[in-house]
């Protein structure tokens, strides 16, 4: 990849557009770019790795940063490259975001990044940045950090390569051969080996913890001795499960002979309850005995008074049969009764509906003549809003011819404040045109004067060499009686070309501001034309000056009239619309009316109907309360009701006392017979003596009490036993597993990670790089002999200073002239620049290779040649002057004087003379 063409516009220091023909480097050899220090020489290297990678060399993250300060407002912000790539011509072109003012109106707008990509077929890519990059990273073979690492050598940085240990170099290898993987495979290694360490030492504290739940029998000191040990730790895992067997076996037979006991005390204890429930069984039958025999007498005297009261009860009978009767007679005249009922409800009815249908008679006649009323009122009401359409009309045509004449007024206002800003702006641009054209004329004048000097000067420098009898070569006189002389203050030619370039820009200058002036002219008269005209349309006569304030108040004026005009025209839109609502409800209301009307002469007709009937049915009513003996149907059922209550409370006390009767009677029989039973049982004497018998039950309890808890204690004892001893065994083979496993997984580990002891601290990662490292030392080091004409070469480390660091990547410098190996950072200052450099070198040849063997044909070196002396200066760049061997242009990044004289292809930076202009470049060959 070689790149042809650079345009760089408002970008780092460069405040204008700058153009790098860098064909005109040709395809091969040294190149110098030079100019003073902050310039922007390494931003032309910037620029290129912004317009392939969308981001320049250093480290700059925010694209605002990349527009340059020193640029004005009109000039863009972007880098366009066109490169040579296996023959084939691509031009990328690339642009940042950043805020630049708007093209119309005040104010900042964003500029969007964009980037295009134009393929040698002419096919243009400009989907997005990423797609571009995406695009050119295929088309070079390498990514912006291979770029980097390839093209751009800056000493500085590879110095600190140089000197730095392995660890610290392992981190740039790291990210250039992209090891990381395998520092990934390390680091698994290592956490999966101290995972297995953290498993392995919690099952071993398992174990512990399980062996805390052993218990044994406290009277047994050697085995509380040995349960201890084993809680402690104190003894080996395997003697801990003896231990608990041990006791698992002797629990179970403590356990067997205790159950035997608990059995033979049941036993017993059985026999006991049993003799002691025969003698309470006695106890409680003859005190049962005494108890009933005593109630005897009472139980016949309650039978006693309970035959009496039913033989009463039996001799109510006749009462009851005549109440019976009396209810008959009254049911039979029921019907009557309920003929009555509906007679009363029905003359009820009546007299209600000739109460409603009055009433409603007499509101039916006020809602007539209410409507009658409101119907006279409408048609008033319609008659005086006959003209409201025509009102509506005329008052709508005025508002639309008020609101185009604010409209005018308005367009008016702004042209005026327009032409007084113009006008203002004017008087501005005339009084820089005049400062610019007043110094034009003092420019114009000392150029003038100072070619008029240089003029007079020549002929004292032609006088200066005229000598006494040879011809004058102007006059041919060979007598010079009187010689012009030098003035004192003469310029030089480039003075006065200085001065020449300033009077022209002088000039152009004041032609600029005048040509500004006659456009601004220009609008301002336009303007002023259009503002008259408008004044005239809008204005009567007066013969007063239109003011901007005058237009305001007028403006105010008719913003009244509209609203009065909007105010009034709503008004009589009210009154259209009420004539129309007006038209629709007068049919309504006529027909309500009509209806209402109707309803009145309803209500006539059904009133006389019904006091007719009313009057037929109260005569039937009075015939047939004549003939009934209570009044009505409610006191004919009251009468039953109490009738029949009189009748249901003798038949119930009846029925009550035969009940009593007969239970009274079951109840002695009853009694009569348990007595007899129990006289039976208590003629046999108990011979159980009872207190004995529960002193006996007693102590028998208190023995099965005490087996029971020696029992549950040596249960309790089995039972926790028996979880240590299944956890203790699980967890022993889980830790057998764990301890195995961390073993060889450790050692792998520490080999990995370069930790073994007394062995060299070599990491599996270090080792892949250090592959990688013989490489670049090899390249470098036929970089360096050149450079030392061959004293030095650069070797990788093999015996390690230390058995305590990481190594692997160190370097020392082997001196072919007295055969020693020391480290490469006790070489000199210039011989550091020259080993770093070679290093450089050979890290980017490595690095190519790894890509696929991509080359590029420019490469860049910044810096670092100001401390060499004119020897080493010389072997560096007889070095990278192999470098161009081929089709390889190498531009050196420098400002040392010597490199100026030394290399003829330059591309030279200088910063403007104005403060504040930025920089510009040029290609200067020769």
């Amino acid at each position: 990849m070689r790149p042809l063409k650079l345009i760089i516009s408002a970008f780092g220091p460069y405040a204008k557009e700058e153009t790098l023909d860098l064909s005109r480097l040709g395809e091969n050899g040294l190149y110098l770019i030079t100019g003073t220090t902050g310039a922007g020489k390494t931003s032309i290297f910037d620029a290129i790795t912004y317009a392939l990678y969308d981001r320049p060399s250093g480290d700059i993250r925010d694209d605002s940063m990349l527009r340059s300060k020193y640029a004005d407002d009109a000039t863009d912000t972007f880098v366009e490259l066109t490169f040579l790539c296996k023959d084939k011509e691509y031009t990328v072109r690339r642009n940042p975001e950043y805020s630049r003012p708007k093209s119309r109106g005040e104010g900042m707008t964003k500029q969007t990044a964009r980037a295009q990509l134009r393929l040698p077929d002419g096919r243009i890519i400009d989907k997005s940045k990423k797609e571009v990059t995406k695009a050119i990273e295929e088309i070079i073979g390498i990514d912006r950090d291979q770029f980097l690492q390839i093209a751009m050598i800056a000493q500085g940085d590879f110095r600190k390569v140089l000197l730095a240990d392995t660890e610290e170099r392992k981190k740039i290898f790291r990210r250039i051969f992209k090891t990381h993987k395998f520092e990934t495979i390390q680091n698994r290694l290592k956490e999966e080996a101290n995972a297995l360490y953290y498993q392995f030492k919690t099952s071993r504290n398992n174990m512990l913890a399980y062996a805390g739940g052993i218990v044994c029998d406290t009277t047994d000191d050697e085995t509380v001795k040995a349960v201890a040990q084993a809680k402690n730790g104190e003894i080996t895992t395997q003697e801990t499960l003896e231990l608990i067997k041990r006791l698992l076996l002797a629990d179970g037979e403590e356990n067997s002979f205790l159950l035997q006991e608990i059995s033979k005390a049941d036993e017993t204890l059985g026999a006991v309850n049993a003799a002691i429930g025969k003698a309470e069984e006695y106890a409680k039958s003859v005190a049962e005995y005494d108890r009933k025999t005593a109630s005897v007498p009472l139980f016949v005297a309650e039978y006693d008074k309970a035959k009496s009261l039913l033989e009463a009860e039996n001799a109510r009978l006749p009462e009851r049969e005549t109440i019976e009767k009396q209810i008959t007679l009254i049911e039979k005249e029921l019907p009557d009764y309920e003929t009555l009922d509906g007679l009363q409800k029905s003359i009820n009815v009546l007299q209600a509906a000739i109460a409603d249908n009055g009433g409603e008679k007499v509101r039916k006649e006020t809602e007539f003549a209410q409507k009658e009323t409101e119907i006279k009122l409408l048609k008033e009401r319609q008659k005086a809003l006959e003209n409201a359409a025509s009102q509506t009309e005329k008052l709508d045509a005025e508002a639309v011819r008020l609101q185009e004449y604010k409209a005018r007024l308005e367009t008016l206002g702004k042209d005026m404040r327009a032409l007084e800003q113009g006008k203002k702006q004017l008087a501005e641009k005339r009084e820089e045109y005049a400062i610019l054209s007043e110094r034009a004329k003092r420019l114009a004048d000392e150029y003038t004067a100072q070619n008029k000097c240089f003029l007079d000067g020549q002929a004292g420098v032609l006088a200066s060499s005229l000598a006494v009898g040879e011809p004058c070569p102007v006059c041919g006189s060979k007598e010079h009686p009187v010689l012009a002389k030098t003035p004192p203050k003469m310029p030089t030619e480039a003075e006065l070309k200085l001065c020449k370039r300033a009077a022209d820009e002088g000039l152009e200058k004041a032609k600029e501001k005048s040509a500004e002036c006659a456009e601004l002219s220009g609008k301002s008269t336009a303007l002023n034309d259009s503002v008259l005209r408008q004044q005239e349309t809008l204005f009567e006569k007066s013969g007063e000056e239109i003011t901007l304030e005058s237009v305001r108040n007028q403006f105010a004026k008719t913003q009244a009239k509209i609203t009065e005009t909007l105010q009034a025209l709503q008004a009589e839109r009210a009154k259209v619309m009420q004539k129309e609502e007006i038209a629709r409800r007068l049919p309504i209301e006529e027909n309500t009316l009509e209806t209402i009307r109707a309803k009145v002469a309803f209500f006539d007709t059904t009133i006389a109907r019904d006091k007719a009937t009313q009057a037929q049915q109260k005569s039937q009513a009075e015939t047939l309360q004549k003939k009934l003996q209570y009044k009505t149907k409610a006191d004919a059922d009251n009468a039953i009701r109490a009738l029949r209550q009189q009748s249901d409370d003798l038949k119930k006390a009846q029925q009550n006392a035969e009940k009593d009767f007969n239970d009274k009677k079951d109840a002695l029989v009853k009694l009569q017979g348990e007595v007899s039973t129990l006289e039976n049982v208590v003629k046999n004497v108990c011979k159980i003596n009872l207190e004995e018998e529960q002193v006996k039950k007693n102590t028998l309890l208190l023995h099965k009490q005490n087996l029971q808890a020696k029992k549950e204690a040596v249960v309790a004892r089995i039972e926790s036993n028996k979880n240590s001893l299944d956890a203790i065994e699980r967890t022993a083979t889980e830790s057998r597993t764990l301890e195995e496993r961390f073993k060889w997984l450790n050692t792998l580990s520490e080999t990995a990670n370069g930790g073994l002891r007394e062995r060299d601290k070599i990491s599996f990662e270090t080792y892949i790089q250090t592959s990688y490292f013989d490489r670049i030392l090899r390249r470098a080091s036929i970089r360096l002999q050149k450079m030392t004409n061959g004293q030095y070469d650069l070797i990788r480390r093999v015996d390690p200073l230390n058995k305590r660091s990481q190594v692997g990547l160190d370097i020392d410098i082997l001196d072919h002239y007295n055969g020693t190996t020391r480290p490469v950072n006790t070489l000199s200052g210039g011989q550091q620049f020259l080993a770093s450099l070679a290093l450089a070198l050979g890290l980017a040849d490595e690095i190519q290779s790894s890509a696929g063997g991509v080359r590029l044909d420019t490469m860049f070196v910044d810096e670092g040649f100001g401390s060499l002396d004119n020897e080493t200066l010389r072997l560096a760049i007889s070095t990278l002057q192999d470098l161009t061997e081929g089709n390889r242009l190498v531009g050196i990044i420098s400002h040392v004087e010597e490199l100026k004289s030394k290399i003829d292809k330059q591309i030279v930076v200088e910063k403007r003379k104005e403060a504040g202009t930025g920089s510009y470049c040029q290609i200067v060959i020769g």
